[in-house]
C-alpha cells in the first residue's frame, strides 16, 4: 500500500543511548583516561569554552583538532536596500558542528548491533521487578507516564502500555480508573508491597 511504503521511508534505525559520559567524570574511573587532575580539566575546558565565546563574537569559527569546527548558526530576515541584500532581525540560533574527517571515519568504522524493528528497546524482567518496586515505595498507584519515565527512554510509550497490560493480565497488577484517569495498584505480594 501506499501508505506503508511512506511510513517505511520515515523510519530510521536509532541508537540505544545507554549514557551520556561527562568527560571529567570519566577520567576519574578509568584507568587510561587523562593524567590531568579533574580540577585541572575543568580548568582547561573552562578556558576552551572562554576562548570558544570569544571567537563567536568575532564571528569566527572555531576548530578543535581532532574533534571538528564549531560555527554560529543564524536566523533572521533578508531585505534588499539599493540592491543589495542586508539582515534584518538576526540573532544567532544556535551552533553548527562538523566532525573532523578522521573522527568522522573513526566512527564510521564502529561496528553496529543490528536488531529487528520494535527489538532495540526492551527490558529484561529483573529490571522491570527493580524499578517497580522502587515506584510501589514511594506511590500507592503508578500511572503510564510514571513507569515511562522511571525506565527513562529504554522503553517506548507502546512498550509501557503493552508491560502493564501483561502486568494486569497476569493479575500482578490491578488497572483502575480509564482513559487519562487510568492509574495500576500493586496486588499484594507483588513489587514489595
Amino acid at each position: 500500500m501506499p501508505g506503508e511504503e511512506t511510513n517505511e521511508r520515515i523510519l530510521r534505525p536509532r541508537l540505544k543511548q545507554v549514557e551520556t559520559v561527562d568527560v571529567v567524570e570519566f577520567q576519574k574511573r578509568v584507568p587510561w583516561g587523562t593524567a590531568m587532575t579533574a580540577s585541572n580539566l575543568i580548568f582547561a575546558l573552562g578556558e576552551l569554552q572562554r576562548i570558544m565565546l570569544h571567537e563567536f563574537k568575532l564571528g569566527n569559527a572555531v576548530t578543535l583538532p581532532g574533534i571538528g569546527t564549531f560555527r554560529l548558526s543564524l536566523k533572521g530576515e533578508v531585505e534588499t536596500v539599493n540592491g543589495n541584500f542586508h539582515g534584518r532581525n538576526v540573532r544567532v540560533d544556535g551552533l553548527l558542528f562538523k566532525a573532523d574527517r578522521e573522527l568522522t571515519k573513526a566512527v564510521e568504522a564502529i561496528p553496529v548491533d543490528q536488531v529487528p524493528l520494535g527489538q532495540i528497546v526492551t527490558a529484561d524482567d529483573e529490571k522491570v521487578e527493580e524499578l517497580l518496586t522502587e515506584l510501589f515505595s514511594k506511590n500507592e498507584t503508578i500511572t503510564h507516564k510514571k513507569v515511562f519515565f522511571a525506565f527513562e527512554g529504554v522503553l517506548t510509550p507502546h512498550r509501557v502500555t503493552s508491560l502493564l497490560a501483561r502486568l494486569t493480565r497476569e493479575s500482578r497488577l490491578v488497572r483502575e480508573g480509564s482513559g487519562s484517569q487510568t492509574c495500576y495498584r500493586a496486588v499484594p505480594g507483588n513489587f514489595g508491597c
